[in-house]
């Protein structure tokens, strides 16, 4: 017992955190995190509590873990304000989900997988989550990130929600066969076109999962109003992690 918790104090020494307060406006807080615990890496990020987060401490909470597009990369945080979930969450102040919202830095896409599980083991750590339910979601670029994540990490997840993504990978089949699986693309996306996601939805399928493929007529890659649908949020609080190892009958 002294040696695990020798370690977790060890493990957390290695994390940086630097706060700032959120608008009057925002339950979204500007925050970085630094780390050499795998490798050096600074990650900006907002996070999101729901309002009703500190009226009961024994609650344990959903996580939503979100990857933007390939436009707000930089290094300026409060653009991630503007677009998807992050933009929802906003005018949003009783959402039901802690969300968490990194920036990814200039020039890079979403593979830095040892950072992201850096970033979801610390907001595990820091505040009250279900570890049940962890999600993870994200749109064009974003989009193939999660679904990157997900393929890398498929004992993290409970479910994933893909929008627009950007060149999946077909190989990845065989760990998203393991998980729920939700993805919108728009029929008419000349930037990530439909059918690569078509093939990995074929390919998973095959591998005996169960994607669901959500075609939007007449929809380009700008369909970030998904974020808006209130079935989304009710479809991933029915997965949890547990279930998931269940059906599957993986560990």
């Amino acid at each position: 017992m002294k040696g695990t918790v020798a370690t977790f104090w060890l493990l957390l020494a290695a994390l940086t955190v630097i706060r700032s307060q959120a608008s009057l406006a925002s339950q979204q807080t500007v925050q970085v995190l630094q780390s050499e615990r795998t490798h050096d890496f600074r990650i900006s990020y907002l996070l999101f509590l729901p309002a009703a987060y500190e009226k009961d401490v024994r609650v344990r909470w959903p996580l939503i873990l979100y990857l933007h597009g390939g436009s707000l990369r930089g290094t300026d945080i409060e653009q991630v304000r503007t677009l998807g979930l992050p933009h929802k969450l906003e005018s949003d102040p009783n959402f039901p989900f802690i969300v968490v919202s990194p920036q990814c830095p200039p020039g890079e896409i979403w593979t830095d997988v040892d950072a992201l599980n850096a970033l979801l083991d610390y907001v595990r750590t820091a505040n009250r989550i279900d570890p049940n339910r962890i999600y993870v979601t994200g749109h064009s670029m974003g989009g193939r990130g999660a679904l990157y994540l997900a393929y890398r990490s498929p004992e993290r997840f409970a479910a994933v929600i893909a929008l627009s993504p950007l060149s999946p990978i077909t190989a990845w089949k065989n760990n998203l066969a393991k998980m729920p699986l939700w993805i919108f693309h728009g029929r008419i996306d000349t930037l990530a076109p439909l059918a690569d996601t078509e093939e990995l939805a074929r390919g998973i399928e095959a591998v005996g999962g169960h994607p669901r493929l959500d075609i939007q007529p007449k929809r380009d890659r700008s369909i970030l109003d998904v974020y808006d649908r209130s079935d989304i949020y009710e479809w991933l609080l029915q997965q949890t992690r547990e279930s998931r190892i269940r059906d599957s009958g993986h560990n």
